[in-house]
C-alpha cells in the first residue's frame, strides 16, 4: 500500500490495517519515523539509502523538499566528503499544489517555526551533519525554491565544478536561462509526456556564485512531482528486493527523466 492519508492517520492506517493483515506500506511527508507514533525506523532517499529498503516491510519516503536536498546533499559530500564545513538552507515553499484548486492562497509570506525538513534529511544524511534549515511559505504554486550555502575548509570551488558535479546525476538538471520557477513549469507541460511533471530538480545555474570559501547556489524543486518517482524505487526495493540498477532502469522506463532532463537543459541553455 502507499499511504497518502493525511499527516499523522498512516500510523492509525499501520495499526489498524496493515499489520493485522500484514501487508507492506510506503509512508509519505506528513508521517514521522522517531516517537511513539513512528511509522517506521527508515526514510528513504534512493540517493542516499537504496540499499537499506530492500526487503523492508514498513518505510517513510520523505517529502519533496528533503527528497530534493537529498539530491543536492548526497553528490556534494561524495566529491568533497571533509572539505565541507557547514551547509545553510533556505526553504522557500511553494503555498499549494497545482491540483489544490480548493486551497486559496494567502497574500502573505509565513514563517515556518521549527521546520521539520532538516531533521528529516538528518536521518538519512547523518544526525551530525552540519545542516541548518529555515523555511518560509510563499503564495505561490510554481514550485519550491532552495536557497542553499556550502562552506569549505579552505576556498570553495568554483561554480563550473559545482556544476559539473551534476552532469550526470539522476533527476538533476542545470538550467541557466529560466527566470523563475513557473517557466519551467510551463515549459515541461509542453514536453510531450504522459507526466508533465519534470520530477527532478532545476539548479538554477545563473545564480550559483563563490565567494571565498562558500557557495550559494538555487535550485528548484518539483514538490509533489519530485516523490513519485521515489516511491517507484522503493516499491521495487521493498517488494522485489531489486538491486538500485535494476530499479532505476524500471523507473527510468516509466518517467523518461534522462530525456526530460535533456530537454530542459537544451531549452534552457547558457546563451552564447
Amino acid at each position: 500500500v502507499i499511504d497518502a492519508a493525511p499527516g499523522g492517520h498512516g500510523y492509525k492506517n499501520k495499526k489498524n490495517l496493515y499489520e493485522p493483515r500484514n501487508l507492506p506500506a510506503i509512508y509519505q511527508g506528513g508521517e514521522s519515523t522517531i516517537g511513539a507514533e513512528a511509522v517506521s525506523d527508515l526514510l528513504f532517499n534512493s540517493r542516499a539509502n537504496y540499499e537499506l529498503a530492500i526487503g523492508k516491510p514498513h518505510v517513510m519516503q520523505g517529502s519533496c523538499n528533503v527528497t530534493g536536498m537529498g539530491r543536492i546533499l548526497e553528490p556534494l559530500r561524495e566529491k568533497f566528503g571533509d572539505n565541507l564545513i557547514r551547509f545553510d538552507v533556505t526553504l522557500v515553499r511553494r503555498w499549494a499544489d497545482i491540483e489544490q484548486t480548493d486551497k486559496k492562497l494567502s497574500d502573505t509570506i509565513e514563517m515556518t517555526e521549527k521546520p521539520h525538513h532538516g531533521d528529516d534529511v538528518k536521518l538519512y544524511f547523518g544526525k551530525d551533519a552540519p545542516l541548518y534549515v529555515r523555511a518560509i511559505k510563499v503564495p505561490t504554486r510554481q514550485m519550491h525554491l532552495h536557497i542553499m550555502d556550502i562552506r569549505f575548509k579552505d576556498i570553495a570551488p568554483k561554480p563550473s565544478e559545482i556544476h559539473e558535479l551534476f552532469t550526470n546525476e539522476f533527476g538533476v538538471a542545470t538550467l541557466w536561462t529560466a527566470k523563475g520557477t513557473k517557466d519551467v513549469r510551463d515549459y515541461a507541460q509542453s514536453m510531450g509526456f504522459n507526466f508533465t511533471d519534470t520530477n527532478m530538480i532545476h539548479i538554477h545555474a545563473n545564480m550559483t556564485t563563490s565567494i571565498g570559501d562558500t557557495v550559494q547556489m538555487m535550485y528548484s524543486d518539483d514538490q509533489t512531482g519530485i516523490v513519485i518517482p521515489e516511491n517507484h524505487m522503493l516499491m521495487q526495493a521493498m517488494l522485489f528486493e531489486k538491486s538500485y540498477a535494476e530499479a532505476f532502469a524500471h523507473t527510468e522506463s516509466i518517467f523518461h527523466m534522462v530525456e526530460k532532463k535533456q530537454k530542459l537543459q537544451e531549452h534552457f541553455a547558457k546563451s552564447d
